[in-house]
């Protein structure tokens, strides 16, 4: 089936058209006797005029037909070529079926081409399984000829959907026509949603350039998936582009605000460590000249108990050798307020290094309870 074929005499003519492209009518090629000198542009094969029981008007391939890429093409594929060329007459273009390329090696099922000249655009009636690659190939090999391209499927959900220029149809229930049922959007404030439209006035807006492709930097917020490029107006490019860059300017705020408190708290806790520095040195000073007066004297009973009868205290003084390098032994200054009823832990020359066992209780305002480690 194809709605075209070359006569011998008129040239290109097209079942489509009530004149056939040509000035003729379909009686002149329908039913003739003796047959109508019409061929297969692609294979140069004899061709017939036929019509439907539905009244459709086609060219059908003589019998032997070698294999032409038209002869194998699906009746749903050449309705909705047809359909396509129908939209695009309707949305005032110039609608031609099977077109080929300037050298041949592309042909739109559909060129459409503004009456004044100004654009030519394929469209695509893709039913049959095909490769992103394929599609991504065929759409750059007629844009090098000056030709864009948007590509149609009615089939639920084509996998090659957004990989070009593209939307699904579907025909809802009631309606005559085709309309747009996936890869049409707008822009709603923070995401986009589905825009219904006939295939005429989707053709409309196309062949204007109200509508551009565009690849969306916010979710998709409708029931099919994400595509990697979709048709909307202009405004709702820069609409989009306007949340994007307001988004950034309330994240720049916040992580400026979030530094800031940041930087406070680090602030608070300099001054605390820095309060603190300066509390363990006068505990430390403190406890080392206790520690040193205490050596003036006879070990005293609290010494003399912690080292005897104090569990844990060796294991301390391991553990301050292993940790940390430090030889230490029990301070005879064991006793001193200062260590919460802790046994302070000293190295050889005096310097407390640690406490052991101390009250949490009893450290309360005291600065003893500032030391490096406690055990």
């Amino acid at each position: 089936m194809a709605f075209r074929a070359v006569h011998a005499e008129w040239g290109t003519v097209f079942a489509h058209l009530p004149d056939l492209g040509c000035g003729r009518s379909w009686d002149a090629v329908w039913k003739m006797k003796p047959p109508a000198p019409l061929t297969c542009d692609e294979c140069c094969h004899p061709m017939h005029a036929k019509t439907s029981r539905t009244g459709l008007r086609f060219f059908a391939h003589a019998p032997g037909a070698p294999a032409c890429a038209l002869a194998l093409e699906s009746v749903a594929h050449h309705l909705l070529k047809l359909e396509l060329a129908n939209a695009a007459r309707d949305a005032g273009a110039h609608a031609e079926l099977e077109a080929r390329g300037p050298d041949g090696t592309w042909r739109a099922d559909v060129l459409a081409t503004d009456p004044a000249g100004t654009w030519k655009t394929a469209l695509e009636a893709q039913l049959a399984p095909i490769t992103d690659a394929d599609t991504i190939a065929r759409t750059e090999k007629m844009h090098a000829d000056g030709v864009t391209s948007i590509w149609f499927s009615d089939r639920p959900r084509p996998p090659w959907l957004g990989t070009v220029p593209s939307v699904r149809l579907e025909r809802i229930e009631g309606a005559r026509h085709l309309a747009v049922g996936e890869g049409l959007v707008r822009f709603t404030g923070r995401s986009w949603s589905a825009v219904s439209a006939s295939l005429t006035q989707f053709l409309t807006w196309a062949f204007a350039r109200r509508i551009v492709t565009h690849a969306p930097r916010t979710p998709l917020s409708y029931p099919q998936r994400s595509l990697a490029t979709v048709w909307t107006a202009s405004q709702y490019v820069t609409a989009e582009t306007e949340h994007l860059e307001e988004e950034e300017r309330r994240r720049r705020i916040r992580e400026a605000r979030m530094a800031a408190l940041q930087g406070a708290k680090e602030k608070k806790r300099e001054e605390i460590r820095a309060r603190n520095a300066i509390s363990r040195a006068k505990a430390l000073t403190e406890a080392t000249a206790a520690e040193q007066a205490a050596r003036t004297q006879p070990p005293g009973r609290h010494w003399q108990s912690a080292r005897l009868f104090r569990l844990g205290v060796d294991q301390a003084l391991a553990r301050l050798a292993d940790d940390h390098g430090v030889t230490a032994t029990v301070g005879l200054s064991t006793g001193d307020p200062r260590y919460a009823g802790g046994v302070p832990l000293v190295d050889e020359h005096g310097v407390p290094m640690a406490v052991f066992n101390p009250d949490p209780g009893a450290c309360a305002g005291r600065h003893s309870c500032s030391w490096p480690g406690s055990y």
